[in-house]
């Protein structure tokens, strides 16, 4: 069992890696939670490729819907450009409020909410139906697996991979579901970019293939 567990690590770390090396540089820009394991539920910073609604009270030409850049911009009318990667909603008002206020309006309403969050949470291996979720700075582990239908019968809850890219570096962590659960360990909280990979059990699966041949097995002793 233990070569086994090490065969799956080994076939899911070089997976993994691929993938996150890909979107590394996407995943690590602007990002003030980058600490691995140690993210606190906060509120939402705004990333690249998000898809924010920005509306201006009585002001309908501005009001639209924009995408963050690879640079962490975004271009609104009036006032061009302007960066809101690595801020919160409040702030993003702010800044925009500010730049209106310098040319155009003196006292500017600005509302700005996340229509769509650019980065995802991927979650596969041996779940109910594997995931890509929305990143919205709150989701943890055992949320994004409940999400994907929970573990699967053929699915080993008490090793559960994280993997995350740090530093052009594919990080991979293992977690116990069940000691989440049961309150003895933190739930850890999700990274946009974070792949999920719950491990196949072999002595499950090995017994769910038995029980799948034994109706033939029995038909066959009385032939």
């Amino acid at each position: 069992m233990k070569r086994l567990a090490s065969l799956w690590s080994f076939a899911f770390f070089a997976l993994a890696a691929t993938q996150l090396l890909a979107n590394c540089a996407q995943t690590n820009n602007s990002d003030p939670n980058s600490a691995f394991g140690n993210r606190q539920a906060t509120e939402y910073r705004i990333s690249q490729q998000d898809i924010l609604q920005i509306s201006v009270f009585q002001v309908n030409d501005l009001n639209s819907a924009v995408q963050v850049s690879q640079d962490g911009n975004i271009t609104l009318p009036l006032i061009g450009k302007a960066q809101v990667a690595g801020r919160t909603t409040n702030e993003a008002e702010q800044i925009i409020a500010g730049k209106l206020r310098q040319k155009y309006l003196q006292s500017p309403q600005v509302s700005v909410s996340v229509k769509t969050y650019g980065k995802k949470i991927t979650v596969s291996g041996a779940v109910g139906g594997p995931k890509v979720l929305p990143d919205d700075g709150n989701t943890t582990l055992s949320q994004a697996i409940a999400n994907s239908g929970g573990v699967a019968d053929i699915g080993n809850s008490s090793r559960v991979h994280i993997a995350r890219s740090i530093d052009q570096r594919v990080q991979d962590d293992l977690y116990d579901l069940d000691d989440i659960q049961a309150g003895k360990v933190q739930d850890p909280l999700l990274h946009g970019g974070d792949i999920v990979v719950v491990e196949r059990s072999g002595y499950r699966v090995a017994f769910k293939e038995i029980g799948a041949l034994m109706p033939f097995a029995i038909w066959a002793t009385l032939m």
